[in-house]
């Protein structure tokens, strides 16, 4: 195990634990009725987040002391969104939105039968959701176990990231900068980081035309692809049994590694709102063919490993 430099607020896990058992599992119980009444708005994008006015009931019905105390309730609850299918450990996430005061929660994914560079964990399950939502995130709360340097790496991507506040169940208030004071950040390669809902690919068009029903949201999710680094923008729709598509768009890291590839960013959204692989009828994929970076193999390996009934289709397209 670790060792902790860091002085913990022992007010936290006091005030949590005068709580009881019996209270704290009536919050959870309460949040997560609400939650699956939200999985259902695909078109909102709500699946996996409790509502502003939601939390704001709960904190009075069950006289909470905060939010924030909310939240820490909640991540055992965050870590049903978790699919540790290789290490069993499972991580929850819980998210507080700048602009709405929604939270979102989300755990960490893995994926047997490929390799483990493609395993989500919840601090970018939380970060991916909130990106592909279109806001950004003021305070992350996780558990004892804090965030590795692959997802301090990953936080520091966003530009909004300096204001970032990590919480935990010992009573850490912890800015990003304490866990990575001297991070190798977007501004080494002249970018400004990852801003939410920021279309930066406005001109983005498929190098030739297809009518199938999905290329409209294929190419909304593709202009809104964070990729500065590899002038790639990378894009991926799912189509569901029951009619449905959930989307995501490549989430670059100045860093390389912890990019977020367009087919785990869908995913995200897949898991937040309750489906399963198997219901994964088909999937397209946007990309820049023969670019410095194309997600065309690394898509297909994923999808055949986690959905083989599903087809994929791949198309080109030219920023």
């Amino acid at each position: 195990m670790s060792a902790n430099p860091f002085i913990a607020d022992s007010a936290v896990p006091q005030r949590l634990a005068s709580l009881g058992m019996e209270r704290a599992s009536a919050v959870r119980q309460a949040a997560e009725q609400m939650l699956t009444e939200g999985r259902s708005r695909l078109v909102d994008k709500h699946g996996g987040v409790l509502r502003a006015a939601d939390a704001r009931a709960l904190i009075d019905r069950f006289d909470l002391a905060s939010t924030r105390d909310l939240m820490l309730l909640l991540l055992d609850t965050a870590q049903a969104f978790a699919r540790p299918l290789i290490s069993d450990f499972h991580v929850g996430a819980v998210g507080l939105e700048s602009e709405t005061g929604n939270l979102i929660l989300g755990g960490n994914v893995e994926f047997p039968g490929t390799h483990l560079g493609h395993t989500l964990h919840g601090e970018g399950f939380v970060f991916t959701r909130a990106m592909n939502r279109g806001q950004n995130i003021a305070v992350i709360a996780i558990g004892e176990a804090h965030p590795c340097a692959h997802c301090r790496q990953c936080l520091a991507e966003y530009a909004q990231s300096d204001a970032l506040e990590l919480i935990d169940p010992l009573g850490h208030t912890l800015t990003l900068a304490q866990l990575y004071p001297w991070p190798f950040d977007p501004a080494y390669l002249g970018e400004r980081g990852a801003v939410p809902g920021r279309v930066l690919w406005p001109g983005l068009a498929f190098d030739t035309s297809t009518d199938h029903p999905a290329v409209d949201l294929l190419l909304e999710a593709g202009r809104r692809s964070h990729s500065p680094y590899s002038k790639c923008p990378g894009a991926m729709v799912l189509m569901l049994e029951d009619g449905a598509a959930v989307t995501g768009a490549a989430i670059e890291s100045v860093a390389f590694n912890p990019t977020i590839s367009p087919l785990q960013a869908a995913l995200v959204d897949l898991i937040a709102h309750g489906y399963a692989y198997a219901q994964i009828k088909g999937a397209m994929l946007g990309t820049v063919r023969k670019g410095p970076v194309d997600y065309g193999r690394s898509s297909a390996e994923l999808l055949a490993a986690i959905a083989p009934q599903a087809e994929l289709t791949t198309l080109g397209w030219t920023p």
